[in-house]
């Protein structure tokens, strides 16, 4: 298997409901980098993580894990993927012991030691049957589970929610440890501003099942901004560059700041402050306005 390519390729995805399609959806991602995927409750995260996973058939396109497309009987891709997506209910009778040696036997990668000292570190009764656990409490099992085969590629779907603060701050530093040898990759869907901010290189924004932006992190600062102006250029405003004007007082957003100074220095406009936007600030831009 060659981990030296993408190690997950996704060309032309389409899955089709009643009431909702996803995609056509590409996507890319490669070693050592933290992909955030987000978006509103409904936009096609979980969807999209199920048919990576085949827990959902596509209809179309093109999935190719470690530079390879493989068959419907191929489980090797899946032993070196670690997936976070409450998929442990059907075990909700078992304790976490019991569950533990029963999906320890799909890996001969199993690390029982990193197991023993994870349950430590998240305080979890491994007596407790899964199903008496809370939501929380199950997040992190699974996370746990998630972890223990010494994955290669991480596909997480809202690992932190509902879990207790000092456990969402060991999730992201083992998380961070995961990244270290700079082989390994992670995708991250999160509604989480902190996650994005500490966690992830890229960011890709889902709404209504398309992709409909998708960029570096540190691309933010260097291009979005809001503009105090003193005067209003109809050319301006229109241009394409321009997120959000406002009136009172007259006041632009971009997405290409260096863009936008140029013209207005072409227009005779004057600037009267500049303020770079966070990312959470640009987030709201990009999701609100599809």
């Amino acid at each position: 298997m060659n981990m030296q390519a993408s190690l997950l390729q996704v060309k032309e995805l389409t899955k089709t409901y009643k009431r909702f399609t996803l995609g056509p959806l590409d996507l890319e991602v490669e070693p050592d980098i933290v992909v955030g995927l987000v978006g509103a409750n409904g936009s096609g995260k979980s969807t999209l993580f199920r048919i990576l996973m085949d827990i959902v058939k596509e209809d179309t396109g093109h999935i190719k894990f470690f530079g390879q497309e493989w068959t419907e009987d191929d489980i090797e891709w899946k032993l070196h993927v670690g997936y976070s997506g409450e998929i442990l209910e059907a075990y909700e009778f078992l304790t976490i012991t019991e569950m533990k040696n029963l999906i320890s036997r799909w890996y001969q990668s199993w690390n029982h030691n990193e197991f023993e000292n994870l349950v430590k570190r998240y305080k979890i009764d491994v007596d407790e049957r899964y199903g008496k656990c809370s939501k929380g409490t199950k997040k992190k099992i699974e996370f746990i589970f998630t972890l223990c085969h010494n994955p290669t590629l991480l596909l997480l779907d809202e690992p932190t929610a509902g879990v207790d603060l000092v456990s969402q701050r060991k999730m992201k530093e083992d998380l961070m440890r995961f990244m270290e040898d700079g082989e390994k990759a992670i995708v991250l869907a999160t509604h989480k501003i902190e996650e994005i901010n500490q966690l992830c290189d890229e960011i890709v924004v889902l709404d209504s099942g398309r992709i409909t932006h998708s960029f570096n992190k540190d691309d933010i600062y260097d291009t979005w901004a809001r503009i105090w102006i003193s005067d209003v250029v109809e050319q301006v405003i229109q241009h394409p560059n321009v997120i959000q004007f406002e009136m009172d007082p007259p006041q632009i957003v971009t997405n290409d700041v260096e863009a936008l100074e140029s013209i207005m220095q072409k227009e005779q406009m004057s600037i009267t402050h500049i303020q770079r936007l966070s990312i959470e600030e640009v987030l709201e831009f990009l999701i609100d306005q599809e």
